[in-house]
């Protein structure tokens, strides 16, 4: 997820707080120390509780896709000043296991908690989208009450477009228990 890091006008600076809040983790900034939710956008505590974030699109996709499509991309340099080694994911077990490790919501009957879904959100609803049906469908016209929903996958570049009622929006990709446990009145597609 990205956002950007003007709140109120003013640049802030994000880290990683290592605390959960609904199975996903929390940011903070270093100004006031308020505590963001990556889901919802917007400081839940702190000095600046209820104040939001502007999304901004953002992929997952191969370091090999990125660099066709952009080929001028240049890469950040691995001398952070910290000894680590950039060339393995410390997460990567945890991508690889089927099971959520904290999450108090577990998938129902043809669900799994970390399927990774596209969350999308309108005016009165919030939708999950299996990530793996739209990358299979290349597209997914839908509609919730009277809005249109149309969701296109991008193979070039692994990325999801989403138009609500006609609207570009920026969409989430996240795993289904986390979506669930921030959304929980949230619908499935296919339901």
């Amino acid at each position: 997820m990205v956002y950007a890091r003007e709140v109120k006008g003013k640049a802030k600076s994000f880290g990683v707080s290592g605390l959960l809040w609904n199975s996903n983790v929390m940011m903070y900034d270093r100004e006031t120390e308020s505590l963001w939710s990556q889901v919802l956008n917007r400081a839940v505590a702190g000095p600046l509780s209820g104040t939001g974030l502007e999304k901004m699109g953002s992929t997952l996709t191969s370091w090999g896709k990125w660099k066709k499509k952009y080929p001028a991309t240049r890469v950040a340099t691995f001398n952070t000043g910290h000894r680590r080694d950039y060339s393995e994911d410390p997460y990567a077990d945890y991508y690889q296991s089927r099971r959520s490790l904290f999450s108090r919501f577990f998938g129902g009957p043809g669900e799994e908690d970390k399927e990774l879904v596209v969350g999308v959100e309108g005016e009165g609803f919030k939708k999950a989208y299996p990530l793996k049906l739209l990358r299979d469908k290349k597209k997914i016209s839908d509609k919730v009450g009277d809005v249109e929903l149309l969701l296109e996958y991008d193979t070039s570049t692994d990325s999801v477009t989403a138009r609500v009622g006609g609207e570009e929006r920026v969409v989430l990709i996240v795993y289904w228990f986390v979506w669930r446990s921030v959304h929980p009145a949230t619908t499935r597609y296919g339901e």
